[in-house]
């Protein structure tokens, strides 16, 4: 019994849900031709400011009557830039393709120039398919005999309200030029404007801008007389036939201009205009789309008249005040001001909220911390006197690098006196010779040709002396180290003069390979001297205690980066252990038998003072490299 029972409860189940099925499948195609397809028509790019307010108007109003229930299909014509002879009857073809398959509830078309085209081609395009137009003129559509099936919006231009607006804002204008184009909708604004103007003719001087190519247009805007304004209206097209943006062209009216622009349409504020009595497109869109939804809902068009409104309001960008100096004073009452710079409490009152709200905490904080301060202060004076200490350790230490650095350049200069007498002996003995020389000649024959020579060789050798001798004061001075940019191939040819007679004695050949670059950095001359006459004499050395051949010190200049030069100075001696490579580095370290072992510990306390690092590495056959890397000054190599 009660399989029966549950048996006879599926069974009901089934045929239940077989029902909602079937009547949901019959139900689908009145749902599916329930949603209504509209086709906005512009007459020019969708994309314009003026079409995509009067655009989003129109769809907000509709997507808000109808919700999902609607859809839409957006066309632009672009009738201004295509003026072909048969460019009609391809766009005619074109839309008729395309849309030959779709079921259209209703047209709309944006601006008298895609109205006409649909007239034009009623009887193949869009046949029996209601017609709504927007922005048409009030003045034109008196003229037009139109069909039943269409209706729509016009708008009542008014060109007047904006020079009374110039005259209020500038009552020292004296003279308007009217920009416009020469397309066949620019000329039926300039007819309608031309008709509005008539009553303030008396009041400004108007010149009408419509016949000029665009370059010619831009140069009189910009030498207009003084005390002028400008007033622009539409240009699709300029006088010599060439297509524009009218946006794009009122751009670059107001870049030209030397005179304020004043504009009709609240769509060309923000553009660079300064504003006016402007129409709002959006509520012209809104308007449309309000005669849209009757007939969409059923209505006749032909028993809805053709309504007119006039939507206009005073508006104006603050910059362009601004620029031109007017008086927000001077405006309308009711006007609507555009990219106003807020002020500093609208933009930063959060901030200034929570300024106030964080210095109300701090200073209760100040409060609590008041008990912690003497214990505060005493452990900042200690970390003070622990740092003055340390400064002063590192201050004495240098001190003491210095002083050891300077006794050692005396001590090497001690070694090198026999040298040095005998280099300072050969200049002074030419110069005494020379002298000799001289006197001679001028005793026995003034007129003697040999006698320029020998006092050139006598200048010459006396500044080789004093060459020499200014070297020798460089490494004897003693005084703080000054920081200069420095050529490393000039430092290294002043420590060769100088070391140049003791390698001779010795019989040591030197190749010194310059950087063409002419490599510079910063640094301590008479530091870096010291280092390069420590290196060459310790390579000096080792060659003289191996006492074989060949007797060869290389020194070479490489940038093995772009912001590092390395100095190698390679030695033909007897060489150091590898395990003894990082140890010579270190105090009191040296392999001669009368060495302080201090040279290489000062060069690299030196060169590490100047951002760089020194090293050695054994060579493959004999001997030793010594390498010194430093920075680069910035921007100082060649």
């Amino acid at each position: 019994m009660i399989r029966r029972q549950m048996d006879v409860h599926l069974r009901f189940r089934r045929l239940s849900a077989l029902a909602v099925l079937v009547l949901w499948l019959g139900s689908a195609p009145c749902l599916a031709q329930a949603r209504l397809q509209v086709l906005v028509l512009f007459d020019e790019d969708n994309d314009l400011p003026g079409m995509v307010s009067i655009h989003r108007g129109l769809r907000d109003t509709l997507v808000k009557e109808f919700g999902d229930g609607i859809g839409f299909y957006t066309e632009s014509l672009q009738l201004t830039q295509f003026r072909e002879r048969d460019s009609d009857s391809i766009l005619n073809d074109f839309l008729r393709r395309k849309y030959e398959g779709e079921r259209l509830d209703l047209v709309i078309a944006v601006m008298e120039p895609s109205l006409d085209f649909l007239l034009r081609h009623r009887d193949t395009l869009f046949a029996g398919t209601p017609i709504v137009f927007c922005g048409l003129d009030s003045t034109e559509v008196e003229g037009k005999k139109l069909p039943a099936d269409v209706t729509g919006v016009m708008m009542k231009r008014r060109f007047a309200p904006t020079v009374d607006t110039v005259l209020a804002l500038k009552p020292d204008t004296r003279q308007l030029f009217v920009v416009g184009g020469s397309s066949r909708f620019d000329r039926r604004i300039q007819s309608i404007a031309r008709r509005d103007l008539e009553p303030v003719a008396n009041r400004v001087a108007i010149t009408w801008l419509t016949t000029q190519p665009m370059n010619e247009l831009l140069a009189t805007l910009a030498d207009l007389p003084p005390r002028s304004a400008v007033y622009y209206l539409t240009l699709f097209t300029d006088g010599s036939g060439q297509p524009f943006v009218t946006h794009d062209a009122l751009k670059r009216v107001v870049e030209a201009a030397n005179a304020p622009v004043y504009v009709s349409l609240d769509q060309y504020v923000g553009t660079g205009a300064v504003g006016g009595n402007v129409y709002s497109v959006r509520t012209l869109g809104v308007e449309t789309a309000h005669i849209a939804s009757r007939v969409l809902r059923g209505a006749s068009p032909e028993t809805i008249a053709p309504q007119a409104v006039s939507p206009y309001v005073p508006m104006f960008d603050w910059r362009q005040l601004v620029r031109w100096n007017i008086p927000l004073e001077r405006l309308p009452r009711d006007s609507v001001v555009q990219f106003r710079k807020p002020s500093a409490w609208h933009t930063y009152r959060w901030y200034i909220v929570g300024g106030v709200s964080l210095f109300l905490l701090q200073s209760a904080l100040v409060i609590a911390l008041l008990v912690h301060r003497a214990q505060r202060r005493r452990a900042e004076r200690a970390r003070h006197e622990s740092e003055l200490r340390r400064r002063h350790a590192e201050e004495e230490a240098l001190r003491q690098r210095d002083e050891l650095a300077h006794a050692l350049r005396l001590t090497t200069l001690g070694e090198l006196t026999a040298s040095i007498a005998h280099e300072l002996n050969q200049p002074l003995t030419a110069i005494a010779a020379n002298a000799q020389a001289a006197r001679q000649l001028l005793r026995t024959d003034r007129a003697n040709p040999d006698l320029p020579e020998a006092l050139e060789d006598l200048e010459d050798d006396s500044i080789r002396a004093a060459e020499i001798i200014q070297r020798l004061q460089v490494l004897f001075r003693k005084k703080p180290g000054t920081q200069a940019v420095l050529d490393i191939n000039a430092v290294i040819d002043d420590v060769m003069n100088l070391l140049g007679s003791d390698l001779r004695n010795r019989r040591i050949q030197v190749n010194f390979t310059r950087c063409n670059a002419s490599p510079r950095v910063l640094g301590d001359s008479v530091q870096l001297r010291q280092v390069m006459i420590n290196l060459i004499r310790n390579a000096e050395d080792a060659i003289t205690q191996s006492g074989s051949e060949p007797r060869q010190i290389d020194i070479d200049i490489r940038t093995p980066e772009p912001a590092a030069i390395v100095m190698d100075i390679r030695d033909s001696g007897a060489g150091v252990a590898e395990e003894e490579l990082e140890r010579i580095f270190e105090h009191f370290v040296s392999s001669k038998p009368q060495g302080l072992g201090m040279g290489l510990a000062i060069s690299r306390s030196i060169v590490e003072a100047h951002g760089g690092k020194i090293w050695a590495s054994r060579n493959a056959e004999r001997g030793l490299t010594l390498h010194v890397q430093l920075p680069l000054a910035q921007g100082a190599a060649a």
